[in-house]
Order: structure tokens, then C-alpha cells, then sequence
């Protein structure tokens, strides 16, 4: 690994700074990248056993979502469906009533 020296600059402007910031964010990145990279292949089972896990954690949570937004709509429709009935009971009434 290559040693390099920290240069500090006391009265950077806003331009250096945000490329310095970039420089060491992307140095950061790889890092992370690098470790990540290091454990998967290390404990291929674990992160494999992990993303399962978490995959149907979140399809469960997205079918929980959908049965309830369609339990919510079918409640709607069958208030509908009756106040259409008893609307049209009204009507037939009024008519036979004439």
C-alpha cells in the first residue's frame, strides 16, 4: 500500500474545498467498496442467508400493503353497492307509488 502524505490547507476556497471533498469522498467510497467486497467473499453464505431475509421481510411488507389497499377498496365499493340499493329502492318506490 502506498503511503502519501496529508496536505492541510488552512485557507482553502470554495472551489478547492469542494474538491478535496470529492477526492476524499471517492477515497471513502472505494474503502467501503473494498471492505464489502472483502467480507462477501470471506462469508458468502452469511450475505447470501442476510439479502434472503431481507428480501422476504420486504415482500411481505409490500403484500401486507396491497391486501390492505385492496381490503380498504372492497369496503368502499360494497358502502357503494348498498347505497346504489338503496337508492334504487327509493326510486322503484316513488314510481310505484304514482
Amino acid at each position: 500500500m502506498k503511503t502519501t502524505t496529508i496536505n492541510f490547507v488552512d485557507n482553502a476556497t470554495t472551489k478547492e474545498a469542494g474538491i478535496y471533498a470529492m477526492k476524499y469522498g471517492w477515497a471513502f467510497a472505494k474503502g467501503v467498496c473494498r471492505e464489502v467486497n472483502e467480507f462477501v467473499h470471506r462469508l458468502p453464505w452469511v450475505c447470501l442467508g442476510a439479502m434472503l431475509i431481507i428480501a422476504t421481510l420486504v415482500s411481505y411488507v409490500c403484500i401486507a400493503k396491497a391486501r390492505a389497499e385492496r381490503d380498504k377498496s372492497c369496503k368502499r365499493q360494497m358502502e357503494l353497492q348498498t347505497q346504489v340499493e338503496h337508492l334504487s329502492c327509493v326510486v322503484e318506490s316513488e314510481r310505484s307509488a304514482k
